[in-house]
């Protein structure tokens, strides 16, 4: 990071750093305009007589805790409900302090983006392996063949395979010998780079691995592996019997050659990893998709073994050393809330599709947001969005403004990634390597900016409850904090923070001992995702529906809603064909329609697009805001997740140009 003073003049990446390589991508590039834009928060506020003004920390702090307080006393805990977003889950030290503030108050009412994006993941995981939250990634070093199923990395950089410098991994897998697939309706620029593509009808990715599986039990399987490691083999042969080629081809819109020429190289490289992103665990068939592409590592003997994939337990938290229990067949869940009994909770939170309910049930009166956007990322937004207001507290901790700021009763500005000193914890998991790094501060706070840990902490004075024992709130600093989080852990802060970077090599076979031990070998077919993909085959029909199928999108110069540029500007992408029948051109605005909901942006012809698909990529607010297409009724049984990806709309023209 260049700088003069405390202006950002430039970002670049280190060329010896072993996980970057020295790449970064546009968005990190951009943190030193999201740092300096004139959207940013520096000053507390509250909202007295209607009006949102700028205040004292004193005054916000104290007024918040009498007014938790007073809900705690009148509603108990559950009164009071948290949301985490991806700015949380960024900061070490404010994840931390979240987890023991719900812990300490002992509220059930805890939601994060988990249950708007993947939490597929999360219990696809449960069930085969009994371990919460396991994200097996490849074996980039060894592995013989990668599948993309849903996701682009060359553009997200996807958090599961952590690639920072995608198109040169990419090139070097390929220059080793790996095969790099990719499942999805659209060309993505992950797909033009690969051996093979494979575009099926929207939602049905889980078709493909379904033969795949199939004709593998047949001839191919490790079987002498599954023998070892595994139980419900012919359970599993039974669930995927009915994806033939015949059949799987003609659901998927496939040519048969193009699903035989897969399963050669599959049969081929023998052992692989399989990436899934939201283009997965966002549709209808998330969890029987991520479902398969486990039973697919299984299947090849692949999973947690060299050449395949392995599972990173962090490097902080160590999973490999943890003694837990494993989850059931099932997965972990506990009943949903009071208002919506039909939902389940998953990983210890609600669904969010839950918020505006349990608002109007009166069970929810206040929320603690950190880090995310409700109006943006929250369903049916003009419903949620309405609801929040109803609040009686809405705290929003965050570090720019953006619509939930604006109906907050009490805004707190938090440190930004440059102002506060920081460590790879939360999601040291999601890299390629054993890694943890420890970054200082790199600039002042702007304004009256406090950690999120310290904000909490003085809360908690006001309110008569210590989140942090043995830990002086008054004397802390974030570096006290980070090392009071390592101690935990049983880790020494001080080495750290003097290395800055500590590398190790991948822990290969801690889950397969953990799998073998407790759970009697990987469960290739738990009872609720194999009933979930029986009762898919109503919808599995041969012919095209006139309908268009709403698919997501990232774009390249977005983070989600934090990080907005006109680069990407907010726009629909149709495939031409689709443009031609709807009589529409591109260039001028349109009405996209569902039965929840209606946006409006910019048409854009775009032909890597499988016909009959449509994206309108999230990120953006209000008007142009894709989720007021989505509604919270229709959910999934399993993990109380609304369909976000695979909704039926129309398009028409909404006027001549844009």
């Amino acid at each position: 990071m260049e700088l003069d003073g405390e202006q950002i003049v430039k970002v670049r990446a280190d060329e010896d750093h072993p996980v970057s390589r020295g790449y970064t991508c546009p968005k990190g590039r951009a943190i030193g305009m999201d740092q300096h834009r004139l959207e940013r928060l520096e000053v507390p506020m509250i909202r007295e007589n209607g009006e949102l003004r700028p205040t004292s920390w004193e005054h916000v702090l104290d007024d918040l805790a009498a007014k938790l307080s007073g809900i705690i006393d009148k509603s108990g805990a559950r009164g009071v409900g948290t949301f985490i977003g991806g700015g949380g889950f960024l900061d070490a030290s404010g994840f931390y302090s979240l987890l023991s503030f719900l812990k300490t108050i002992g509220t059930p009412s805890a939601y994060s983006d988990m249950t708007i994006d993947s939490v597929a993941k999360v219990v696809a995981a449960e069930m085969v392996t009994g371990i919460s939250g396991l994200e097996p990634r490849a074996d980039l070093q060894s592995t013989r063949m990668v599948i993309f199923v849903g996701t682009n990395p060359v553009i997200s950089h996807t958090r599961t395979i952590q690639m920072h410098a995608p198109t040169a991994a990419m090139r070097d897998m390929r220059a080793q010998g790996s095969a790099l697939w990719v499942i999805d309706p659209r060309r993505t620029e992950t797909a033009q780079r690969a051996d093979g593509h494979i575009a099926p009808r929207p939602g049905l990715d889980y078709a493909v691995l379904g033969f795949l599986i199939r004709e593998l039990l047949i001839e191919g399987a490790d079987f002498e592996y599954l023998a070892r490691h595994a139980q419900g083999v012919d359970q599993l042969r039974v669930a995927v019997d009915r994806f033939t080629l015949a059949r799987a081809s003609a659901i998927c819109g496939l040519d048969p050659q193009q699903l035989l020429d897969f399963l050669a190289a599959v049969r081929k490289a023998g052992r692989l990893s399989v990436e899934t992103g939201t283009g997965v665990t966002m549709q209808r068939a998330g969890n029987v998709t991520q479902w398969l592409s486990l039973a697919l590592m299984a299947v090849t003997g692949s999973l947690d073994r060299e050449g395949g994939a392995w599972v990173n337990p962090g490097r902080i938290m160590r999973k490999d050393k943890m003694d837990f229990p494993a989850a059931p067949e099932e997965g972990w869940n506990r009943p949903g809330p009071e208002s919506r009994p039909e939902l389940r909770g998953t990983h210890g939170d609600y669904p969010c599709a839950a918020i505006p309910d349990e608002i109007a049930a009166g069970h929810l009166r206040a929320m603690v947001v950190f880090g995310g956007n409700l109006e943006v990322c929250l369903p049916e937004t003009g419903r949620s969005y309405e609801a929040l207001k109803q609040l009686e507290v809405m705290a929003v901790f965050d570090v720019n403004q953006n619509r939930t700021v604006d109906i907050a009763t009490h805004v707190l500005p938090t440190k930004s990634q440059l102002e506060r000193a920081d460590m790879t914890f939360v999601t040291d998991s999601s890299f390629p390597l054993m890694v943890t790094q420890y970054t200082p501060a790199l600039i002042e706070p702007v304004g009256q900016r406090k950690a999120f840990w310290w904000i909490l902490g003085q809360l908690g004075q006001r309110m008569g409850i210590d989140f942090f024992p043995g830990f002086d709130i008054d004397t802390g600093t974030d570096d006290r904090f980070l090392a009071y989080i390592l101690a935990i852990f049983g880790h020494d802060f001080e080495e750290l923070k003097e290395k800055r970077l500590i590398v190790e090599p991948p822990i290969i076979g801690w889950v397969q001992r953990f799998v073998d031990q407790k759970v009697g070998g990987w469960r290739l077919a738990p009872g609720p995702l194999a009933e979930q993909l029986q009762q898919l085959e109503a919808r599995e029909s041969v012919e095209d529906s006139d309908s268009l199928i709403l698919i997501p999108r990232r774009q390249k110069f977005h983070e989600n809603s934090k990080l907005l540029d006109l680069r990407d500007p907010p726009q629909v992408f149709m495939h031409s064909r689709d443009v031609r029948i709807a009589g529409l051109k591109e260039g001028e605005l349109v009405r996209v329609r569902s039965v929840n909901g209606e946006v409006q942006r910019c048409l854009k012809i775009d032909d890597t697009l499988r016909a009959g698909c449509i994206n309108v990529p999230h990120g953006w607010s209000d008007e142009l805001n894709v989720n007021r297409l989505t509604g919270t009724s229709e959910v999934d049984p399993i993990t109380g997740m609304v369909l976000y990806s695979g909704l039926e709309v129309s398009v028409e023209p909404a006027a001549p140009d844009c």
